[in-house]
């Protein structure tokens, strides 16, 4: 293993943060640039690490608010239907959604479509998921932590520790304050530095420079023009929202089921753990004491990408990462817990298949989720997108998933050498 093993996730932590971070200062706060005023003026010119600090106090005090969020990407086709290659076919149009926000516990989404409308609801600890296409009502609970707290606002330090995480692969940086829907914005580039290792080609959100919320993300791939992911938020409108709008009735005639529960308490508690502490080890044959089942590395990483960490989040499951920041290959192995289950009875089996062509899409078809044979008996699910591929496959009792912003010919061939190692 290489000298960055013990640092080779921290970029991607940092990827994602600001990702991340733009996404949901847009959906959580954006609102508040409906009320502010109008700058006659240019604002004045921020560093990279101001802009961030501003935009990570936004959410702080968003008052209650309506909005409609405009989403359009062309990753996936619509429901994975025909998805074979990520090229696009079929790929869905813009979505649009209503949003409500009351507050942190307050909250209502809709999104309407022909096959039928989908509502989401939180009110309190109340959580509730309307599917019109079934005519589904789900409800269930928020589960109590004890360890939530009000958003803080990210110290100066803090952001300098991103930015140094991210630096040896990114490059971010802002530009003068521009004009976008008749308000001045700061634009924000968030680029590769080595894009040979990537499909992404890089990120721009364009921030409000008053109330500093993305009013605008992209996501573009390589040799794309256009993005392939867009964001845009509008017709805000900021006041109380009638407490009525925080309920959901049971639709006439719908059916209620209860949400699916991650697990028991003891379950979940160890899942706590595994997420707020995934262990690394030093090797692949440290890392088999901790678990059960037979851990395989990649005889060949796409691209010749190093091993650079290797994480044990529990006594079942093993995280192998290659590479560091936007080119980082993730390889996570567990038991194939299909061949836990007990027997069933024929009639379970048959209710089980039943269910299964049901649920899968929303309109009651069974979804095509592409596959592609590994050789040896073995075929893998695939999904590819312009900015990335995923595979999923089982075998020997194991379980693997393979993902990364790589070719799916590159991906595949990966996939291929580990089961012949593994065999």
């Amino acid at each position: 293993m290489s000298e960055n093993a013990r640092t080779g996730r921290a970029p991607v932590r940092g990827l994602v943060l600001i990702l991340g971070l733009l996404i949901v200062a847009a959906l959580g706060a954006g609102v508040v640039a409906a009320q502010a005023r109008a700058q006659s003026a240019p604002p004045e010119k921020l560093t990279e690490e101001e802009l961030l600090s501003r935009i990570t106090a936004a959410p702080e005090n968003a008052p209650d608010f309506s909005a409609t969020a405009t989403v359009e990407q062309a990753l996936v086709p619509e429901g994975l239907l025909g998805a074979s290659r990520g090229d696009g076919a079929g790929a869905s149009g813009p979505r649009s959604a209503r949003v409500w926000y009351g507050g942190p516990d307050r909250l209502r989404t809709e999104l309407q479509s022909e096959n039928g409308d989908q509502i989401f609801v939180k009110n309190g600890l109340e959580v509730r998921a309307y599917d019109g296409a079934t005519n589904t009502l789900r409800t269930g609970q928020k589960p109590e932590t004890g360890e939530e707290r009000p958003e803080e606002a990210a110290s100066p330090e803090e952001i300098n520790e991103v930015l140094a995480e991210i630096s040896p692969t990114s490059d971010l940086r802002t530009g003068p304050p521009v004009r976008f829907a008749d308000r001045w914005v700061y634009p924000l580039t968030l680029e590769p530095r080595d894009k040979s290792l990537t499909l992404v080609e890089k990120a721009v959100a364009l921030v409000d420079a008053e109330a500093f919320v993305p009013l605008s993300f992209e996501l573009y791939a390589e040799d794309t023009p256009e993005p392939v992911v867009r964001y845009e938020a509008s017709k805000f409108e900021v006041g109380s929202v009638p407490d009525e709008r925080f309920r959901l009735e049971t639709p006439p005639g719908a059916e209620v089921v209860p949400m699916e529960e991650p697990g028991n308490d003891e379950e979940r508690g160890e899942r706590g753990e595994e997420d707020r502490e995934a262990p690394r080890v030093a090797s692949v044959a440290e890392a088999q004491e901790y678990v059960g089942f037979p851990v395989t590395q990649l005889a060949a990483a796409p691209g010749g990408r190093e091993l650079t960490e290797i994480r044990v989040p529990g006594s079942d499951g093993v995280v192998l990462t290659y590479g560091s920041g936007w080119g980082s290959v993730v390889l996570v192995q567990k038991p194939d817990r299909e061949l836990d289950r007990e027997p069933e009875s024929a009639d379970e089996s048959r209710e089980d298949s039943g269910r299964e062509t049901d649920d899968r899409d929303g309109r009651g078809e069974q979804l095509q989720v592409p596959t592609v044979d590994l050789g040896g008996g073995v075929e893998a699910r695939e999904i590819s997108t312009p900015i990335g591929t995923g595979l999923s496959w089982s075998a020997n009792g194991v379980s693997y998933s393979l993902v990364g912003s790589v070719p799916a010919a590159e991906l595949e061939e990966a996939a291929r050498g580990l089961l012949r190692r593994a065999s």
